[in-house]
C-alpha cells in the first residue's frame, strides 16, 4: 500500500496542479481577434511599453498603478505591475489593436497577450495590479477583466489590500463616494457627492446613462473609477474635483459589485 500511495503522489500532484491552472484560466482571457507579433524595446511600467518600430503603447483596459521615475516614489504595487510585465512577455509581445487606437498623447492603444495568447492585461488584474477602466468604444474582453479583477478583489491581493476613500489628486482614481445631488446640462451629467468631488457623465457618452436612471442614483453609495483632475474655477459653490466616468461599469454598486444597470 504504502508502495502504491508513492507511486500515485506524482499523478495526484499533476492533477492538483492542472486543476489550478484550469481555474485560473477561468479568470484570464484568451485572444480572440486577429495578433500581430511585436519586438519590445522597453517596458515603462505596468500598463505601458514602447515597441522597437517606435510605436508607443497604452494598454486598453486597465490603469496600474504609476511609477515615479524621477523621484522613485512610486504607488504601491507600481513596482510590481512593471516587474510582472518585464518579465512575464520578455523580448516579445502580441498585440491586438483597439476599436479607438490612438489616445491624446498619440499612444497606440492595445490589448497585449503573452506567447500563448493570454491577456496582459487580465493576468495583471487577476493579481490585484491594476484596476479595469471601460473607455468606449474599447470595450472588448470587459466581461473577462471583470472576472479577473473580482477574483484578486475576493482574494484581497495587491491593490485590494488598501481602503476606498477618496483622495484629491489628480490621475487615475477609486473611491466610495455618496451622491447627494444629479443635474444636466451642456457638459452632461454633474453628479455631486458628499466629498469635494463631482462626477462627471460627458455628453459624448449620454446614451450610456437614461435620466430615469441616473436620477435613481441619488442618495446612493458608488464605487466610481476614471480620471480626475482639479477644477480651474475659483467658485465657491463648485467641488474642486472632477472625476470624468464613460461607461456604466464604471460606476457601481459597492454591494453587489456591479454596474447599476
Amino acid at each position: 500500500m504504502i508502495v502504491m500511495a508513492l507511486k500515485k503522489r506524482p499523478v495526484y500532484l499533476a492533477l492538483f496542479l492542472f486543476l489550478s491552472v484550469a481555474a485560473d484560466a477561468d479568470e484570464l482571457c484568451l485572444a480572440t481577434g486577429a495578433l500581430e507579433k511585436a519586438r519590445i524595446e522597453r517596458v515603462v511600467d505596468g500598463d505601458t511599453i514602447h515597441l522597437s518600430d517606435g510605436r508607443k503603447v497604452r494598454l486598453v483596459g486597465i490603469d496600474t498603478p504609476e511609477l515615479d521615475h524621477k523621484k522613485g516614489n512610486h504607488e504601491p504595487f507600481a513596482v510590481e505591475a512593471t516587474q510582472f510585465v518585464r518579465s512575464h512577455l520578455g523580448s516579445f509581445v502580441y498585440i491586438e489593436p483597439a476599436k479607438s487606437d490612438r489616445d491624446r498623447y498619440g499612444r497606440y492603444l492595445y490589448y497585449l497577450f503573452d506567447k500563448d495568447r493570454i491577456s496582459v492585461a487580465s493576468q495583471l488584474l487577476s493579481r490585484g495590479l491594476g484596476y479595469r477602466i471601460a473607455v468606449p468604444p474599447n470595450l472588448d474582453y470587459q466581461a473577462c477583466f471583470e472576472a479577473a479583477e473580482n477574483a484578486a478583489r475576493v482574494a484581497k491581493k495587491g491593490l485590494w489590500q488598501q481602503n476606498l476613500q477618496w483622495q484629491p489628486k489628480a490621475g487615475f482614481a477609486f473611491s466610495r463616494v455618496t451622491i447627494t445631488s444629479v443635474t444636466k446640462n451642456r457638459g452632461g451629467w454633474w453628479l455631486e457627492t458628499d466629498q469635494d468631488l463631482v462626477i462627471n457623465l460627458p455628453p459624448n457618452v449620454l446614451d450610456y446613462w437614461p435620466a430615469q436612471k441616473v436620477f435613481y442614483l441619488e442618495g446612493k453609495v458608488v464605487e466610481v473609477r476614471g480620471w480626475q483632475h482639479q477644477r480651474n474655477s475659483r467658485h465657491s459653490a463648485f467641488k474642486s474635483w472632477v472625476l470624468t466616468v464613460r461607461h456604466p461599469n464604471d460606476l457601481r454598486d459597492p454591494k453587489s459589485l456591479t454596474a447599476f444597470w
